[in-house]
């Protein structure tokens, strides 16, 4: 397949009949209890599986089309089955995503806040060449969202069905 495209998000359904034949593999990050079981990085939230969708559903005259149906998928599921999460687990997913050979990051994630190890991390996937996308956030015309804000990451806002800048998101300069 083509460009290998890693989502870090709450995991993809690996069964999903759009998605199956892109997806190279996963990992998890998210505790159950004391444990993390490596094999368990199955969407169990939906938004995942909906970026990867955005991304690289196949054109088999079922649903939508992506737009890159012919590139090659990785889950970091990183986020929980409620959309939460920890920064140190985000880090660990663009450090799985770099280590995997993704050429491209997504993530439709974000935090207020601007964590140094979070900047380090977005950083050092872009000095290997990584071409990182984030969402810019959706706080009505607020501030860029991290990891979007920093110089490394492509922020993308959202758009309604005109096409025009949706009202919820987050705007930069």
């Amino acid at each position: 397949l083509g460009v290998t495209v890693c989502v870090v998000d709450t995991g993809i359904e690996q069964d999903h009949p759009d998605l199956q034949a892109n997806i190279v593999s996963g990992k998890i990050f998210v505790a159950k209890g004391a444990t993390v079981d490596k094999n368990k990085w199955d969407d169990d939230n939906g938004h995942g599986t909906h970026v990867a969708g955005t991304v690289a559903a196949l054109d088999n005259t079922v649903g939508v089309i992506g737009v890159a149906p012919q590139s090659s998928l990785l889950a970091a599921k990183v986020l929980d089955r409620t959309g939460s999460g920890y920064l140190s687990n985000v880090i660990a997913g663009i450090d799985y995503c770099v280590s995997s050979g993704a050429d491209v990051i997504s993530m439709s994630l974000g935090t207020s806040s601007d964590v140094q190890a979070m900047h380090d991390a977005v950083d050092a996937a872009y000095a290997q060449g990584v071409l990182l996308v984030a969402a810019a956030g959706n706080d009505y015309g607020g501030a860029v969202s991290y990891p979007a804000a920093y110089d490394s990451v492509i922020a993308v806002s959202a758009t309604d069905r005109t096409d025009a800048l949706a009202s919820f998101s987050s705007v930069g300069s």
